[in-house]
């Protein structure tokens, strides 16, 4: 008897003993691209018995928090990484060569770690530690942005006059826009004639925009993209803005 219960012991510790983090704090800086880069990061750190985790680049924390408990399964996974990483940095038999560039840059507590080479990463890519991590967050992202979008979308129907063609703005440029009644007679001006959707017309032709509201390190952008199917022949290069101030009647951009 008495051994049973020592071996029906010994199995409910095996079942709720969790995996310890290798860290205290951990952070993960990923730089990618070829002839423009992009730069993504993901912190954590222990938060009692927790490691919670954050998307830190890019911060869409005023969009929704990236605040993340992190599951055993997550936290096993970041110390596969740690061990790869600790590795790396010494040196790895890389599996492409090429001008795309894939950096990363690992702190581990006071330790700095940076691998600049094509290692295999097998499964434990940035990407792929990013989207099991984090999830939950994105799919509560996706729906805040949806909804930023309504809201501002519902402001912006109607016909807006130009402070300066959008063809000619430079980078900085502001770009102001006033609203004008519907039945106004104009040759060119830029019309939102659907959520997402916008029309800028000029005297012998149209050109087709979508376009999406997204908020970045707290500061919100507007994105413009040509809709290639509607436009035909010719590039129509997408556009982004900063937004300086949007009411019902004024729009106020910075290129």
């Amino acid at each position: 008897m008495k051994t049973l219960i020592y071996i029906f012991s010994l199995f409910l510790l095996g079942c709720t003993a969790q995996e310890k983090p290798v860290f205290n704090t951990l952070k993960i800086k990923h730089t990618f691209g070829d002839e423009s880069y992009t730069v993504r990061e993901m912190s954590f750190n222990l938060e009692g018995n927790a490691v919670v985790g954050r998307i830190t680049i890019p911060n869409k924390d005023k969009l929704a928090s990236s605040r993340t408990v992190l599951s055993e399964k997550s936290i096993s996974n970041l110390n596969s990484f740690v061990k790869l990483a600790e590795g790396y940095s010494e040196d790895c038999e890389e599996t492409n060569q090429s001008s795309y560039v894939q950096y990363y840059e690992v702190e581990i507590d006071n330790r700095k770690l940076k691998i600049f080479k094509f290692c295999d990463w097998k499964s434990l890519t940035f990407e792929s530690l990013e989207n099991e991590i984090f999830e939950n967050y994105f799919k509560k992202l996706q729906i805040e942005r949806e909804n930023l979008n309504v809201l501002l979308s519902k402001r912006l129907a109607g016909k807006w006059k130009e402070n300066e063609k959008l063809e000619n703005l430079k980078l900085e440029s502001e770009w102001v826009l006033e609203k004008v009644l519907v039945n106004s007679k104009m040759d060119e001006y830029l019309e939102f004639v659907k959520p997402q959707e916008a029309v800028l017309y000029r005297k012998r032709r149209k050109i087709y925009y979508d376009y999406q509201f997204d908020i970045l390190n707290g500061t919100t952008y507007l994105y413009m993209y040509g809709d290639d199917e509607k436009n035909g022949e010719g590039l129509i290069y997408g556009q982004r803005f900063k937004v300086i101030e949007l009411t019902d009647n004024h729009i106020k951009l910075v290129h």
